[in-house]
């Protein structure tokens, strides 16, 4: 499993006019799985991202963490996160787990958070 993290005020996800979810002050998570992920990997991510101290104190020093502010998470999946890009124009997404088998992963991800 890959994630990007992008601390946030607020965040939103549309599609056309219908809000798939909305959060203030948190994280914005983009999340991908791979092949071969297991559940010990996404336990692992999980308390990795909601303790990575990403907020600052009342000093503005990087000290706090998404539990301290008493943040929120929104997580987007994002197969992307595996291209290759290495040889000619086109990505390949092969490392990439399928639907069928990242839909779960992500949704487990998202309740060990």
């Amino acid at each position: 499993m890959r994630v990007v993290l992008q601390r946030v005020s607020h965040a939103r996800v549309r599609a056309g006019d219908e809000v798939l979810g909305e959060i203030g002050v948190g994280l914005l998570v983009f999340a991908g799985a791979a092949h071969g992920d297991t559940l010990d990997d996404l336990a692992y991510l999980a308390d990795k991202v909601v303790n990575l101290r990403l907020f600052p104190d009342v000093d503005g020093r990087f000290d706090r963490s998404l539990l301290d502010v008493a943040g929120s998470v929104l997580v987007v999946s994002q197969f992307t996160l595996f291209a290759e890009t290495r040889k000619g124009r086109r990505p390949s997404f092969a490392a990439a787990a399928p639907l069928e088998v990242a839909g779960p992963l992500i949704e487990r991800f998202v309740q060990s958070l």
